[in-house]
């Protein structure tokens, strides 16, 4: 199953659903911390702008944001959850979710 939830509230929701996975889709320069129960290797951070047309200084979603993201839903086996965030939890986390269901 795939969960869905703004960077807030990681933490409360990789506890609550048991995910073992993590998917991270933030600007440049935030912070985010993996949960201590998500493996390093399980933790894809794509590093984007929520924007769709191109601004000088930041970093539209582009083909390897999305050749990187489809790897790693590959990967899942589906054994357990995957949380997918953004800052929000709204545009990028719902679009790359959909994405990889």
């Amino acid at each position: 199953m795939i969960h869905v939830c703004s960077l807030s509230k990681v933490e409360e929701t990789v506890a609550r659903t048991g995910a073992q996975r993590l998917l991270s889709l933030l600007a440049a320069g935030t912070d985010v911390m993996r949960p201590a129960s998500i493996a390093a290797e399980n933790h894809l951070h794509l590093v984007m702008h929520d924007i769709a047309v191109a601004q000088e200084g930041m970093t539209m979603p582009g083909e390897q944001h999305v050749r990187a993201l489809l790897d790693f839903g590959y990967r899942w086996d589906r054994a357990k959850p995957l949380v997918v965030h953004c800052y929000a939890g709204i545009s990028r986390s719902t679009a790359s979710a959909y994405i990889i269901a």
